[in-house]
């Protein structure tokens, strides 16, 4: 599947693929749900949103089956249980707590992770071999909790999408409906691209909050940063890389050190052409 030919079809893949248009009474009952307004622990700000925790659980698993449908889940029981051991311990001390953390592993060489809504973590195969302990581990998955404590997914979504899709989305997990994987689709395309830089400076810094939280080594993530540049730039471009997800490396290894440390170095300044 070529998500950029989702992101370009835009709303009228819903005319190109063959279906219908959502009946009418899909936008009116989500607009009758209201729009749910609270404090943001982790961005620390009151925030208005039309999705609430258990839509975007029922989101999550709407988007996880396209996911694994395109990248084979590895059922290895030793990196899984690492997996989980490291990421549990971040979930217990990250601002967000009205859902459980869940982290899987995809058969896929290049190195990558992103978080679906409601708190569904993929994770590479060809990341965990990149990463050279549990510190650095634990900063990507610190990271990717980062945009779900801030609740970036879902704000990326619905921004991207609109209401009609989003409610579709919520419908699609208790459905068979061939005709819903289009809305799933579109979601998915919009996670596989990149953040905004605010939004990925943001998880960085929320990410860096929690590895100290938990007790593990914060400057790791400058680290596997550092590294995961290098290879990086090796590379050619690939449409499901961490380079086209995770953008503007020189930034973030700055914003990294400055949480870490309270310090940045003058080579921090320098800003490396990404």
């Amino acid at each position: 599947m070529k998500y950029e030919a989702f992101l370009e079809a835009g709303g009228h893949l819903w005319e190109t693929s063959g279906m219908n248009r959502i009946p009418g009474w899909v936008p009116i009952a989500l607009l009758l749900s209201g729009c749910a307004t609270s404090y943001n622990v982790a961005t620390q700000q009151q925030e208005s949103l039309m999705i609430t925790t258990e839509r975007e659980v029922r989101m999550g698993e709407s988007i996880s089956k396209r996911v694994e449908e395109e990248y084979h889940p590895l059922r290895d029981p030793e990196l899984l249980a690492r997996l989980d051991r490291i990421g549990q311990r971040i979930a217990a001390v990250a601002d967000r707590k009205d859902l459980f953390y869940h982290f899987v592993l995809i058969e896929e060489k290049e190195p990558n992770a992103f978080a679906l809504p409601g708190g569904i973590i993929y994770v590479t195969i060809g990341l965990v071999k990149m990463v050279r302990s549990d510190d650095e581990l634990a900063a990507v998955l610190g990271h990717e909790m980062g945009h779900v404590a801030a609740r970036h997914i879902v704000k990326r979504i619905q921004g991207a999408l609109g209401l009609e899709v989003l409610q579709v989305l919520v419908i699609a997990s208790r459905s068979s409906d061939p005709n819903l994987r289009a809305g799933t689709d579109l979601a998915l395309a919009s996670i596989l691209t990149s953040y905004s830089q605010a939004d990925e400076l943001e998880a960085d810094r929320l990410g860096i909050r929690y590895l100290k939280r938990a007790g593990f080594q914060p400057l790791a993530a400058i680290d596997f940063m550092t590294r995961l540049r290098d290879y990086t730039y090796k590379q050619p471009s690939h449409e499901f890389s961490y380079f086209r997800t995770h953008p503007y490396f020189a930034d973030r290894i700055r914003v990294i050190r400055s949480e870490a440390t309270g310090q940045i170095q003058f080579d921090d300044y320098i800003n490396i052409k990404e």
